[in-house]
């Protein structure tokens, strides 16, 4: 072999060497480096989004501290739960403050309502429903429950066992609310009425301005000539959040006296 041949071979030599270098680490160190590069870029946007957030914090913390009182607040305005006799000493005490003779009343079951979806028919859905309670008499329902009770004190009542016409409800778990875990329930109230101009604004005020949480659905409202008073019927909307961390409050219902002790009136 010549010397021009040994140093064309050493030249070919020299350019593969540098070939390889070039494809085998200059490349992928370059990519690794343009790859750190963004990395690094994203990391530091995300350290300054943090330092930002940790110089807020006391800030941040105080605020979520206030809307959960607030929440607090909110959930502390609905019961626990709500039975037959909740409706009927509320319609009692609506007598007693506003002058209003409440002539009928009607108390539906619990509806459940879905707050994860809601379509703005609940209401009547629970309307139609309480209705539905209120002229079906089969006793082989037992899940319903409502009262009927007219001027003269007479009263019919239907409910389950243990009184709690929600137990069994509950067990739709897809209309809890996916964020509190609580389930919003709907007790419809249809009172029939007969009062004066200024009883039915005092008894509007009574139901609105409720510290738990209740809606007039419906109202209609006549003026009688013969006695110069209105009569109508109102469909009232209680509402209890089922699950609440608070025992359920019974109303107060005062003694009734039943009966007598001298039936013939032969005593004194």
């Amino acid at each position: 072999m010549s010397t021009r041949d040994k140093k064309l071979l050493i030249i070919l030599a020299g350019v593969a060497i540098l070939a390889l270098t070039y494809f085998l680490i200059f490349i992928p160190q370059s990519n690794k480096r343009d790859s750190l590069k963004n990395e690094n870029m994203n990391l530091k946007s995300q350290y300054n989004q943090l330092s930002a957030l940790a110089s807020k914090a006391d800030d941040y913390t105080k605020k979520t501290k206030d809307m959960s009182d607030a929440m607090q607040q909110v959930y502390d305005n609905f019961p626990s739960y709500l039975q037959i006799e909740n409706g009927i000493m509320d319609a009692v005490a609506i007598e007693k403050s506003t002058n209003t003779n409440i002539t009928e009343l009607t108390v539906g079951s619990p509806t459940a309502i879905d707050v994860n979806n809601p379509t703005g028919d609940a209401g009547t859905d629970s309307s139609s429903e309480s209705s539905s309670d209120s002229s079906t008499t089969d006793s082989s329902n037992a899940d319903s429950s409502q009262s009927s009770q007219t001027a003269d004190g007479n009263s019919s009542q239907s409910q389950t066992g243990d009184g709690s016409a929600a137990d069994g409800s509950t067990s739709s778990s897809s209309a809890k609310s996916t964020v509190t875990g609580y389930q919003l329930y709907d007790v419809s109230t249809v009172m029939a009425f007969k009062t004066e101009y200024h009883g039915l604004k005092a008894m509007l005020g009574d139901v609105i301005g409720s510290s738990q949480k209740k809606t007039i659905s419906t109202l209609n409202v006549s003026f009688d000539d013969s006695t110069g008073k209105l009569t109508g019927e109102m469909l009232v909307d209680s509402y209890f959040l089922y699950g609440l961390d608070k025992p359920y409050e019974a109303p107060y219902i005062p003694a009734v006296p039943h009966g007598t002790n001298n039936l013939f009136g032969t005593t004194n």
